[in-house]
């Protein structure tokens, strides 16, 4: 689902933008600074950057986890090649660029697939939903109306 904003300046698309490709760094010194000047950043800002922020999180979460399930996987006896295939399965580079020197995996596929949908979305000024991780970002929002 997306949702219009109007009146959005290019200075925060920018930053939005930048938001994201830094999972949420760019965005979390961008509100130090507003708070150090006693600004307050407009909702189409504070919405991406919240976002970028927790789509961070979980992806640092989900890590995490997939790691310690194969951790302790990998510790059962006869169970330990499932941990191993497993393994394989998601560390195996989908799609190559030889002369970038960059590989990619299926999980980064999807995940920059998503961040690249979300930036050419910001440039047009829109906001976008993502399933689960918004609603979280709209309770945190709710109280900056």
């Amino acid at each position: 689902m997306q949702h219009n904003s109007q009146n959005v300046l290019p200075i925060e698309k920018i930053i939005s933008a930048f938001s994201y490709i830094t999972m949420g760094i760019v965005g979390f010194i961008w509100i130090i600074i507003a708070y150090l000047m006693k600004k307050r950043l407009k909702y189409f800002l504070m919405y991406n950057i919240v976002q970028s922020m927790i789509i961070a999180i979980f992806l640092a979460i989900f890590k995490l986890v997939i790691d310690i399930i194969l951790s302790i996987i990998s510790l059962i006896p006869f169970v330990d090649f499932i941990a191993a295939l497993l393994n394989i399965i998601i560390s195996f580079k989908i799609l190559s660029i030889p002369f970038l020197h960059m590989s990619f995996t299926l999980i980064e596929l999807f995940i920059y697939s998503l961040l690249i949908y979300i930036i050419w979305g910001i440039t047009l000024g829109r906001m976008f939903y993502v399933p689960f991780l918004t609603g979280i970002m709209q309770k945190i929002m709710k109280s900056y109306n």
